[in-house]
């Protein structure tokens, strides 16, 4: 009796179990498509044919395009979080210039295993409509406020290269990602790949001492 009643009670959960696998295919799918093609250039039949989804079934999951895509969104930046938060918590006494480099290590770590986010993002920048403002509020600002508040002072005590706060950040990102974002032009210039280990920790400490500690060590030869 007991194990019928258990029996009857799993059942639900069937449906429920494939229902999220089945979105979860298909946001994996949507964030490698928009990343692609961008937001116009994509379309829900090369999506849900990649995430292996019956066309008429995607409504069901996800009502329009633009919602596909939110998911899309959150996916990348909850997966950047989860990649970060727990060191950044860690270091959250540390010396800002401690704090920055753990910080690049763990973007460029994230970059190499998710090139979709410099693409998606590079896609989605160039658009000044209501989709990029949603984006940059949800998702981009809050690690932007971070960062430009970490960078600010680094550079008040001479550990980061002077200038505009934003400047930096967006060099930064840039110069973290964009081996990983180019990655095939990378792998045809050098015969390397860009997000072999040995590489990706080169990368670091290459950023680090360009970014950092010459800008440290002017400091210290002012005084500062």
């Amino acid at each position: 009796m007991g194990q019928a009643r258990s029996r009857r009670a799993a059942r639900p959960r069937r449906p429920q179990q494939r229902s999220l696998a089945t979105r979860g295919r298909l946001v994996d799918a949507a964030l490698a498509v928009f990343a692609a093609r961008g937001y116009d250039g994509a379309t829900t039949r090369e999506i849900a044919q990649r995430a292996g989804v019956a066309l008429a079934a995607l409504p069901y999951h996800y009502e329009t395009k633009e919602a596909l895509w939110r998911a899309a969104a959150d996916r990348i930046f909850g997966l950047l979080r989860e990649h970060t938060e727990a060191s950044a918590r860690a270091r959250a006494e540390g010396p800002p210039a401690e704090r920055l480099r753990g910080l690049l290590r763990d973007f460029v770590r994230f970059a190499a295993t998710h090139p979709e986010l410099h693409r998606f993002m590079l896609q989605e920048g160039t658009d000044a409509g209501p989709r990029l403002t949603w984006l940059v509020e949800t998702h981009v600002r809050p690690r932007f406020e971070l960062l430009r508040g970490l960078i600010a002072r680094a550079q008040r005590q001479g550990l980061a290269p002077r200038g505009r706060p934003e400047h930096l950040f967006y060099a930064l990102i840039g110069a973290a990602s964009m081996p990983y974002a180019v990655a095939p032009e990378f792998r045809r210039l050098t015969g390397d790949d860009p997000d072999d280990e040995a590489l990706v920790e080169a990368h670091v400490e290459f950023l680090h001492q360009l970014f950092f500690a010459r800008a440290a060590a002017a400091g210290a030869a002012r005084g500062v």
